[in-house]
C-alpha cells in the first residue's frame, strides 16, 4: 500500500486474517509529545481510501484538533456517558486542547470511509482500560466509541 506524501506502508499479520499496515515512519503531531500510531487494517484482498489516509496524515493537527473538540463537547453534554458527573466535568469546561485528560493519539483506517481516533490513555473513567475513540465518516467526528468492552490486539 502506498500512501502519497509518505510512502509505502508495511504489512504485519493481524486478526481475523487481516494485515496491518503502517508507515515508513513516525508521524509527528504539534499537539502531543510522541509520535502518533497509524494503522490501516484491512481483510485479505481488500483496499483503503489512499486518498482518504493522505489527507488525513497530511492535516494530522487538524483532525486531532476536531476529535479533541468532538470529545469536549460530548463529555460537557453528557458527562454520564463518560462515567462522570456535571460536577466532575466542571474543569473541563473551558476546552483546552493541551490540558484535556487524553493521551497518545492513534489513527485506526479500515476499508471504509469510517476510521477511528483512538486516544489509548486518559483521565477520565471512559478511558479505562483501552482508552476512548471518536469514530469520523469521511472528514467529520460522528460519535464517542468507548472501548471497555474491546479486546487487545
Amino acid at each position: 500500500m502506498f500512501i502519497a506524501g509518505f510512502g509505502p506502508f508495511t504489512a504485519q499479520p493481524g486478526p481475523e486474517g487481516e494485515s496491518i499496515w503502517s508507515p515508513p515512519a513516525a508521524i509527528s503531531s504539534s499537539l502531543f509529545d510522541d509520535p502518533v500510531e497509524v494503522n490501516v487494517l484491512l481483510p485479505e484482498g481488500r483496499s483503503a481510501d489512499s486518498a482518504l489516509i493522505a489527507t488525513v496524515l497530511g492535516d494530522m493537527d487538524h483532525y486531532l484538533l476536531l476529535g479533541l473538540r468532538f470529545l469536549h463537547t460530548e463529555l460537557i453534554a453528557d458527562p454520564a456517558s463518560f462515567g462522570s458527573t456535571p460536577a466532575g466535568v466542571r474543569r473541563f469546561e473551558r476546552f483546552d486542547p493541551t490540558t484535556f485528560p487524553v493521551d497518545r493519539p492513534q489513527l485506526n483506517f479500515y476499508d471504509s470511509i469510517e476510521w477511528l481516533l483512538r486516544f489509548v490513555e486518559g483521565g477520565l473513567p471512559i478511558c479505562e482500560p483501552y482508552g476512548v475513540a471518536v469514530v469520523f465518516v469521511n472528514h467529520e467526528p460522528v460519535r464517542v466509541e468507548d472501548l471497555h468492552d474491546s479486546t487487545s490486539i
